[in-house]
């Protein structure tokens, strides 16, 4: 019994040389692949970078911003009025009370420099005319209208009759400023002046026109 298993021993170790024999001397197609252990290294999971940790700065406490105090004022004496001509002796300064002539021929300047200054001005074309555009501020006396002699004399009551008083019409050939300003001189007026150019040269110069009935 000891013979045989002795002798199987020896056949199955003298195989297995012969197996590894040939298997060395096969090619590589044909070689048999023993089994081998790999030893890989361990894969090591990706770090994932940590965010640094950002501790949030502080907030700024607001600060108490004072109101501006107001600057004491210094109380100022009124100051007085400066000295000048009054707009009576401006007025008579360029257009002196007349004397030998119940009235005087003016142009557009001179007819728009006592505009300016508050002169008084009477507009003597008719009622409907004068709705539909005169000098701003002009009294409505029309020559050929009834009741001229009493609006004459209406106008002068309380009125300085020394100051000059402007009277025009369409201008040219136009004589109704002219009957007009006779009117007035009878109620007291001595300070007449003609603008003969008219109302058209108002137009003309592009100076504010007033339309509808005087206020």
């Amino acid at each position: 019994m000891r013979g045989i298993l002795l002798e199987t021993l020896t056949l199955a170790l003298l195989a297995l040389g012969a197996g590894l024999a040939s298997n060395r001397l096969a090619g590589p197609t044909r070689r048999l692949t023993l089994l081998e252990r790999e030893v890989k290294a361990p894969v090591q999971a990706p770090s994932v970078a940590r965010p640094a940790d950002i501790t949030p700065a502080p907030k700024a406490s607001p600060v108490a911003v004072e109101a501006p105090r107001p600057t004491p004022r210094t109380a100022r004496a009124p100051s007085a009025p400066a000295p000048g001509p009054s707009p009576r002796s401006v007025l008579l300064e360029r257009c002196p009370r007349l004397q030998e002539v119940p009235q005087a021929d003016i142009g557009g300047d001179d007819a728009l420099w006592l505009h300016q200054r508050g002169a008084t001005f009477v507009d003597a074309r008719r009622s409907a005319q004068f709705l539909l555009g005169h000098v701003p501020g002009s009294r409505s006396l029309p020559a050929w209208e009834e009741g001229l002699a009493e609006q004459a004399e209406a106008l002068a009551l309380g009125a300085d009759l020394d100051l000059p008083v402007v009277i025009y019409c369409s201008g040219g050939d136009c004589q109704d400023s002219h009957l007009v300003a006779q009117k007035l001189w009878l109620a007291g007026f001595r300070n007449l002046r003609i603008y003969v150019d008219g109302f058209p040269d108002w137009e003309r110069r592009g100076l504010p026109v007033a339309t509808g009935a005087a206020r």
